[in-house]
C-alpha cells in the first residue's frame, strides 16, 4: 500500500509519516471527544449516593404459655385460622383494621414452624438451616416494608395462644399494630425436649411495592451508572496522563487508590441492582463508605 502511494501519488516517506501523524491525532481527538468529553462535561463532579431505607425486621422474645410440668404441654389439634380469627377479634375491639390472611405468609410460617420443631430450637434465629424471618420471606418472594414474628409454645386453642400473646406487652404490640396488614400463621405439634407440644408461628407484615422492597428505583440505577462513568473517567489512562502533565491534585497521594475503591464499591452495588436483588445492610455499609470517601476526593 505504501509503495502504491509513493509510486502513483508521489508521496515520500516524510509526507507519509506526516499524514500518518495527522490521522493518528485525528483518531485520538475523535476518541477523546466521543468517549471522554461527554463524561467530563456531564459527570465531572462526583455526588453522594442515596442511602436507602431498607425493610425492617423486629420480633419479640419467644413465649412459652404454660409451665413445663408434664409430658403433655398444650397439645391438641389447632387450626391456624382460629388464631387469625381470634387476633382479629382483639383488633376489632381495639378499633384497628383486621389482618388479612396471606397465602405466601402462611407457607413461610409453616416452614418456620417445621424448622423450630425439627431442631427443637425455640428461637427467632436458626443456626441450622438459616430459615428465619430475614431469609424465609425472600425465599417465598414476599415483598415487605416491615415484618415481625410471634412464636409461642404450649397453648391448647387459638384463644389460649392469643390470650397469652395479649398478656405480653411486646407480643400484644404485634397483634394490635394498626400499620400491619398481612399475616400468616402455622401450628405444628410434636416432641420437643421430652414433651409433646403445640408450636405457633405467626408472621405479620406491611407489604411493599417493588421499589420499597428492593431499596432503589430505576432512577437510582441510572444515577449509579452515571457515577460509575464519572469515576471511570477519572481513572482513564489518558486522563491520568494529561492530569499528570498539569499536576492536578486529584491524582496525587492516595487519591487514585481511593478512586479505584470507589469504582469497586459502585460496581458491587450495581451488580445487585442489575440482577434485581434487594439491597441489605451490607450494601448500605458500602454506600456509606463511598459517601465518606468523597470527602477526600
Amino acid at each position: 500500500m505504501l509503495k502504491y502511494l509513493r509510486r502513483n501519488i508521489g508521496l515520500n516517506w516524510f509526507k507519509l509519516g506526516f499524514l500518518f501523524l495527522i490521522f493518528l491525532s485525528s483518531a485520538t481527538v475523535s476518541y477523546l471527544h466521543r468517549e471522554l468529553m461527554p463524561i467530563a462535561v456531564a459527570n465531572r463532579k462526583l455526588s453522594l449516593l442515596p442511602v436507602p431505607e431498607l425493610p425492617k425486621i423486629q420480633s419479640p422474645d419467644p413465649l412459652v404459655l404454660t409451665k413445663i410440668s408434664s409430658s403433655v404441654l398444650g397439645f391438641g389439634t389447632l387450626d391456624p385460622f382460629d388464631i387469625i380469627n381470634e387476633v382479629n377479634v382483639e383488633r376489632k375491639k381495639a378499633g384497628v383494621p383486621e389482618l388479612r390472611a396471606n397465602e405466601t405468609l402462611m407457607h413461610a410460617a409453616r416452614l418456620r414452624a417445621n424448622t423450630i420443631l425439627k431442631y427443637e430450637n425455640f428461637s427467632h434465629q436458626d443456626p441450622f438451616e438459616n430459615i428465619e424471618l430475614t431469609t424465609v420471606l425472600p425465599r417465598f418472594n414476599y415483598r415487605y416494608a416491615y415484618a415481625t414474628e410471634n412464636i409461642g409454645m404450649g397453648g391448647n386453642s387459638g384463644r389460649d395462644f392469643v390470650n397469652g400473646f395479649m398478656n405480653s406487652t411486646s407480643h400484644r404490640l404485634n397483634l394490635l399494630d394498626p400499620k400491619l396488614r398481612d399475616t400468616g400463621t402455622a401450628v405444628v405439634d410434636g416432641p420437643f425436649d421430652r414433651y409433646y407440644v403445640n408450636i405457633v408461628v405467626q408472621l405479620f407484615a406491611i407489604p411493599a411495592g417493588k421499589d420499597e422492597y428492593l431499596g432503589y428505583t430505576a432512577k437510582d440505577k441510572t444515577f449509579y451508572q452515571t457515577q460509575l462513568k464519572a469515576v471511570k473517567y477519572r481513572l482513564n489512562p489518558l486522563v491520568r496522563f494529561f492530569s499528570g502533565i498539569f499536576i492536578l491534585e486529584e491524582f496525587t497521594g492516595g487519591k487514585y487508590q481511593k478512586l479505584e475503591q470507589q469504582r469497586y464499591l459502585l460496581e458491587t452495588i450495581i451488580s445487585i441492582m442489575r440482577n434485581e436483588k434487594p439491597l441489605d445492610n451490607s450494601h448500605v455499609k458500602l454506600i456509606r463508605e463511598y459517601n465518606k470517601n468523597l470527602g477526600s476526593l
